[in-house]
């Protein structure tokens, strides 16, 4: 099951971009701004308050992004919760994210090769980027930022998802959620090599003259340009290659957004990954980049907890589960695969406090991020609709959170209250089933106690589940309480 991002050759790669860094100089070239609601100010500020910052202080905000100080400029934002954040502040504020974040990759390439890291260690430039995301989220001006928790997931109790669960929550079968190989580049290459045999016999040129030509302009391609020119002559040869890749990376982005992990940038297209570190140096063709600083941390301490992978399984389905919601089938999406296989299966190497991962456990994993990933585009669907919009439209990274929190507003979209479902485990080792109310003889807590139960025993699982257990309890209590007060 395949990661954030679309490659060469196999169409994806290790591409969920953890990125760490410290500081050099990179250009980001800039998308058009989208215009699509006047009112930006009045949608995407704190309360909708009257109260404003005084010009000279919206001028020194507006400085401070201009010389890219987004640690000043986080913490000018915290002490003028007044300031007027218009459309065009807002879109000031995550291209300076884009560009420092592209800084900090370009200058930790080296030391992540060195290391041989995928995951960046933490760095400056993203504990600024996660601060300023957090200080937005703070101030009511990204209402649908970290929305989603291991509190309030879609789908609650069992971690046990078999494949017929699976196809009858999702409404989709387990070939629409498994990605297929392209045959696209398989025929393209037939195609070119009928051409060549045609004016070998037409012009008299040697055929193993174009051969050669041929094999040495895809490795130049490859090499130099990223494979941007058979990109391109693939996208022509089949044109709803490029909507599919916007799809499957809106998934990615707005999953990562609403799971509370800062998205940093995104590419649609080799070309575009050529002129971006964080994607340029990964020979990465379209990709979405964001950062979780409490898996960055964990990894660096060797010992990742059960939310921190739950989190990414879901962010990495996310992009199989787009394509299978919107057409039926994932086209795109081995990479995403290869990437959560080998996530949980380094796992098993480290002291952790986890289980092991092996074969059933790891397929495990991806159906239940993938169930969780399909429920979540559907209840934020408008959402979803809103950001694809701004990504056919190159749309910049402000563009594109402005896109969810608008749609979010104009359709009433907030966290999730409650799950939307509930997997119960059966006794005598029946297969689950599936409700969206619990049974009057069914509790939450009998639902967690469960669940656990049939779980391998595994300490850091065991105290988030108890953790959860005396939270339900507390609110049991609490349920209790109001009602002997209306006694």
């Amino acid at each position: 099951m395949r990661n954030p991002t679309r490659s060469k050759p196999a169409e994806a790669c290790l591409g969920v971009l953890f990125l760490a860094a410290s500081s050099s100089a990179l250009t980001i070239p800039k998308r058009p701004s989208i215009s699509r609601n006047p009112h930006l100010s009045q949608r995407v500020g704190r309360g909708f308050s009257a109260l404003r910052a005084t010009t000279q202080d919206e001028q020194e905000f507006d400085k401070l992004l201009e010389d890219t100080k987004l640690s000043q400029a986080v913490n000018f934002l915290r002490s003028h919760p007044d300031l007027d954040l218009t459309r065009d502040r807002f879109n000031r504020i995550f291209d300076t994210i884009e560009e420092v974040t592209a800084e900090a990759e370009a200058s930790s390439i080296n030391t992540r090769k060195e290391q041989e890291q995928d995951f960046p260690l933490l760095s400056k430039s993203r504990i600024e980027m996660t601060d300023m995301y957090t200080t937005l989220k703070k101030e009511d001006h990204l209402r649908l930022f970290g929305a989603i928790s291991k509190e309030n997931m879609p789908a609650s109790g069992s971690y046990t998802v078999r494949p017929s669960m699976l196809e009858e929550i999702s409404l989709l079968s387990m070939k629409a959620l498994t990605p297929k190989p392209s045959n696209t580049l398989l025929y393209a290459g037939i195609g070119v090599a009928v051409l060549e045999a045609i004016a070998s016999a037409a012009l008299g040129i040697d055929l193993n003259i174009l051969f050669l030509f041929t094999l040495v302009s895809a490795i130049a391609d490859r090499l130099l340009l990223n494979g941007a020119l058979s990109e391109t002559f693939l996208k022509i040869l089949s044109p709803e290659t490029q909507p599919k890749i916007t799809r499957h990376e809106a998934g990615h982005f707005l999953l990562a957004y609403l799971l509370g992990c800062p998205v940093e940038g995104y590419v649609l297209s080799a070309w575009a990954a050529l002129q971006d570190a964080r994607f340029g140096s990964r020979a990465v063709s379209a990709g979405t980049s964001f950062f979780d600083s409490d898996l960055s941390s964990q990894i660096a301490a060797s010992k990742v907890t059960r939310s921190s992978i739950d989190r990414y399984s879901i962010i990495v389905m996310a992009g199989i589960s787009a394509e299978a919601v919107n057409y039926g089938r994932a086209d795109g999406g081995a990479g995403d695969e290869m990437a959560l296989i080998a996530f949980l299966s380094n796992l098993n190497g480290k002291p952790s406090a986890n289980p092991a991962w092996n074969d059933v456990t790891i397929r495990n994993q991806a159906r239940w991020g993938a169930l969780q990933a399909v429920l979540l585009l559907r209840e934020y669907k408008e959402c979803y609709d809103a950001l694809v919009d701004a990504l056919e439209r190159g749309g910049s990274l402000g563009d594109c959170i402005y896109a969810i929190e608008n749609a979010g507003r104009e359709h009433n979209k907030l966290p999730l209250k409650e799950p939307l479902g509930y997997i119960l485990d059966r006794p005598g080792g029946l297969e689950e089933s599936w409700v969206t109310e619990l049974p009057e003889s069914s509790t939450k807590e009998e639902t967690v106690v469960v669940a656990a139960q049939k779980a391998p025993l595994d300490p850091e699982k065991s105290l988030e589940t108890l953790r959860g257990y005396k939270e339900m309890m507390k609110a049991k209590l609490k349920d209790i309480e109001g009602q002997l007060e209306q006694l």
